[in-house]
């Protein structure tokens, strides 16, 4: 009976050095350029540098904006990062409180969407101390009271959840969706 040897009939294979480093170098450029690309323009770690969004999101915890939203993706209660609007290269982080349609007031720090008021169940928010800033006393403000605001297409009212301790909607007004950089995952 015959028996062929082990590999008989085949090619020997040999290890290319070449074409291995080849594979490699193509493989980790690929890796690069996407995770580069991924960074980029789809999402990007931020690093909170205010309590403005405490206790959802305390200052310095590490959070991922995802960049690929529409008006249609957002929804009420999203924490989105925003363009600040009156301070260059600054951005803030709110929760939508408000939709495009949506009627908005606010009565001594109660907000009322389309007449019906938000109860701290619906909306995660602190109120940790009195509003102590010189800039816009509390007695004198009206960031706590304002009358009903119909909120236009494309536009989005965002609070901070510490909202005693930063800048939101109430001084500033709607934001546009194009100030909009993305949404918190």
């Amino acid at each position: 009976m015959f028996t062929p040897r082990k590999g008989f009939g085949e090619k020997e294979k040999k290890f290319d050095k070449k074409r291995f480093a080849k594979l490699l170098g193509l493989s980790v450029t690929i890796g690069l350029l996407s995770a580069l690309l991924l960074r980029s323009w789809i999402l990007f770690p931020f690093l909170p540098e205010t309590s403005e969004m405490n206790p959802a999101i305390p200052k310095g915890k590490r959070v991922y904006i995802y960049r690929w939203i529409q008006p249609s993706s957002l929804f009420l209660g999203d924490v989105v990062l925003a363009e600040h609007p009156t301070q260059s290269g600054s951005v803030i982080l709110g929760r939508i409180v408000g939709k495009p349609g949506d009627t908005l007031s606010m009565k001594e720090k109660v907000l009322f969407r389309n007449n019906i008021p938000e109860t701290e169940g619906n909306l995660p928010y602190i109120i940790s101390h009195r509003d102590t800033r010189n800039a816009f006393p509390a007695l004198h403000s009206n960031r706590d009271n304002f009358p009903a605001l119909l909120i236009e297409d494309r536009n989005f009212f965002l609070l901070c959840d510490n909202r005693d301790d930063c800048l939101d909607s109430r001084d500033f007004g709607p934001i546009p969706f194009e100030k909009l950089v993305g949404k918190v995952l």
